[in-house]
């Protein structure tokens, strides 16, 4: 049984209120791994705060936070959300675990896991879609992602004017690419990827691009 991803485009909490809808109910009453640590130490409180706010109402209760200082937790978890911040401190860590490997074996196993904005990023296929509103401090070489994103890298807070940077990438990694504005957000299960509103999502590759609306579904390999 293959599990499901949700990416959302780094908007907030309104924005992604859809995406959140459906992802809580994959979750239920949990037990929800939330990771905050994309961000400095000293924010996760307030991130997990912000967390609880969207999702109890939503009927998800049990919710642990992973700090980074060990390993994270997969066993009995229910499902996962990685949060926004400084995506290559994120990928640091992740590489540090070994957590991209897991996260490939729960999602393959069934489990859920939900990217938001550095989270999304970290998902696709490599982070360097990010070179732009990131820095580098964590000084990061290898920029590979988890790569379940059906093959896709995924570009968040896109706006129009990242259109031609978008095209340079695809052209260059030779990747499809998942362009996610603020309001846009997609679930993809297996190689199929299903937009999620309220903005379509913009699908990029080497031969062309193309907007996949709202409930509508494309799959791995068919042309952009």
């Amino acid at each position: 049984m293959t599990g499901r991803v949700f990416l959302a485009g780094g908007g907030g909490a309104e924005a992604s209120k859809p995406l959140d809808e459906q992802f809580a109910h994959a979750v239920g009453a949990g037990p929800l791994a939330y990771w905050p640590v994309a961000m400095e130490p000293d924010r996760y409180a307030d991130a997990e705060a912000w967390l609880r706010d969207v999702y109890e109402p939503l009927g998800v209760h049990d919710i642990s936070t992973w700090d980074g200082e060990a390993s994270p937790t997969f066993t009995g978890v229910r499902g996962i959300y990685i949060g926004g911040g400084n995506t290559y401190r994120l990928l640091a860590l992740a590489q540090r675990f070994g957590v991209l490997d897991r996260l490939r074996e729960y999602v393959a196993a069934g489990g859920v896991v939900f990217g938001g904005s550095a989270g999304a990023a970290l998902l696709g296929a490599d982070i360097s879609t990010v070179a732009h509103l990131d820095r580098n401090d964590a000084k990061v070489v290898d920029t590979a992602g988890a790569d379940l994103a059906a093959g896709h890298a995924v570009f968040v807070h896109h706006a129009d004017g990242d259109l031609p940077r978008e095209s340079v990438w695809t052209a260059t990694y030779r990747r499809p690419v998942l362009a996610l504005s603020e309001h846009a957000n997609a679930i993809v299960a297996g190689n199929a990827v299903t937009a999620v509103g309220p903005d379509p999502v913009l699908l990029v590759s080497p031969t062309g691009r193309r907007k996949l609306a709202p409930g509508s579904t494309s799959y791995a390999g068919s042309p952009a």
